[in-house]
């Protein structure tokens, strides 16, 4: 998730408003937490692995 123009806009209009509130804060930290970390698809997370060359280029 890039960082816009307009969720900044959000993210400081949350944080001088609402985000004064630690229920509140809690609340913002949960959701990011769900959103970030756990909906995330096994397919998008990073797996080391050294596979730079293919076992047929090793012939010969």
């Amino acid at each position: 998730m890039l960082m816009t123009p307009l969720r900044l806009v959000v993210l400081r209009l949350w944080a001088l408003s609402l985000g004064r509130s630690a229920a509140m804060a809690r609340l913002l930290r949960w959701f990011l937490v769900e959103v970030l970390i756990r909906r995330r698809s096994s397919r998008n997370r990073y797996v080391a692995s050294s596979r730079f060359f293919d076992m047929g280029e090793l012939d010969g």
